[in-house]
């Protein structure tokens, strides 16, 4: 399943989750685009992401997670975790520095030894990334 088709399930499933109709959407965008978007013919900018997200009271980040898992097949908890582990090597590496973000409960990423046992590779900080205009 491609992207687009991914992000068109998911649109459509949680718009009618929340039972909002595509007239309930006109805050965030017009009901030709929305079912352009819903139909797969097109995909969101990332502030178009967030204006749909904020419509339906959700995060443009849950709403690409779940795209994502759609598409992958992967479960929403492993992408979770892929992306607290690439916060926490960006941050260990020290690429966050330059960005605007705000450091929440430190994170512990572990690894099976080979002994099977787990252990703690760095301990990091989770981000929240804040995109200024």
């Amino acid at each position: 399943m491609s992207l687009k088709a991914a992000f068109a399930t998911v649109l459509k499933t949680m718009r009618i989750s929340r039972g909002l109709t595509h007239k309930d959407m006109a805050v965030a965008s017009s009901r030709g685009y929305m079912l352009k978007l819903e139909h797969g013919r097109s995909s969101p900018t990332v502030e178009k992401l967030t204006a749909i997200g904020d419509a339906m009271g959700l995060s443009p980040l849950t709403l690409f997670t779940l795209t994502l898992s759609v598409e992958s097949g992967q479960p929403i908890d492993t992408l979770v975790q892929r992306l607290k582990a690439d916060v926490a090597d960006l941050e260990a590496n020290g690429a966050l520095s330059g960005l605007v973000v705000s450091s929440a409960t430190p994170i512990c990423i572990t690894k099976p030894s080979s002994a099977r046992r787990h252990k703690a590779i760095y301990p990091s900080s989770q981000a929240e990334l804040c995109f200024a205009e």
